[in-house]
């Protein structure tokens, strides 16, 4: 098998300088992932700026660290917490109009969590629609519903409120504006392509597609690309969850033992 790569990021400017090496390979499978949607990108919600505006990521953490979901502002735990859907994704003011695959379900499983340590706890779900992304997962959301509110909305605006309470502005299901009080605004940001997307498709001889991720060459085999000898695996193709993931993994394995074998 000829060598399929000698390759020299010398000109990939969101490299390191330092980390620039030569590196020979038969084979080479691309699966850099995603960048999480940066939510400073949607000033209206007040991310960096309101204290107790945070991310799903963000609040995973703080879950992990503090054993239950606690304000920023102040270290208690809060009474009123919303979830909004699509940051990043399914905008069309921003170019994003993918949708990410695994919003949804993590906001679901993390306020289904949220209200299952602290039962009094008020949680609102803001969504476009809910995405099925699996089979299981529509007996899931029926059951969230029981204990969850969602609201066919996405809300426009995040305000300060006393006591670093956040006033979001949306419209209800008659059209009618409604300002609502939170202690906790979860904001729950999508995938969007990695950095280095174009600099890898450039050197590999990948192709890249409009949205910023790399292209299988066919819808059947996601993880061939144009170039011999080079596979795509995860999110480097597209939103995916971490099942379709760990799916398409398995096939960039597998082709890349047949090229292998020659």
């Amino acid at each position: 098998v000829q060598p399929v790569s000698e390759y020299k990021l010398e000109n990939a400017k969101s490299l390191d300088d330092d980390a620039s090496k030569t590196i020979e390979a038969d084979a080479v499978i691309l699966a850099q992932g995603f960048k999480p949607f940066d939510a400073y990108k949607k000033p209206t919600y007040g991310y960096g700026r309101l204290k107790n505006v945070i991310t799903g990521t963000e609040l995973e953490r703080n879950v992990k660290e503090n054993g239950l979901l606690k304000k920023e502002s102040d270290g208690n735990p809060p009474d009123k917490v919303a979830f909004i859907q699509c940051v990043g994704s399914r905008d069309e003011r921003i170019g994003n109009l993918w949708c990410s695959q695994v919003c949804c379900s993590y906001a679901t499983r993390t306020a289904r969590s949220i209200k299952f340590k602290r039962p009094e706890t008020e949680i609102t779900i803001f969504y476009m629609d809910i995405q099925n992304i699996n089979k299981d997962f529509q007996t899931y959301y029926d059951k969230c519903k029981d204990v969850i509110r969602f609201v066919r909305n996405i809300p426009v605006d995040i305000y300060d409120a006393p006591n670093d309470q956040l006033r979001a502005h949306y419209t209800d299901e008659n059209g009618k504006p409604v300002d609502e009080i939170f202690d906790t605004v979860v904001l729950s940001v999508g995938i969007t392509p990695n950095k280095d997307n174009q600099v890898l498709a450039d050197a590999f001889g990948v192709s890249i597609g409009e949205h910023g991720f790399l292209k299988g060459k066919n819808p059947f085999d996601k993880a061939l690309t144009q170039a011999d000898g080079v596979f795509i695996a995860g999110a480097v193709e597209g939103p995916k969850t971490i099942a379709n993931s760990m799916s398409q993994a398995a096939q960039a394995a597998f082709q890349t033992m047949n090229y292998l074998r020659g």
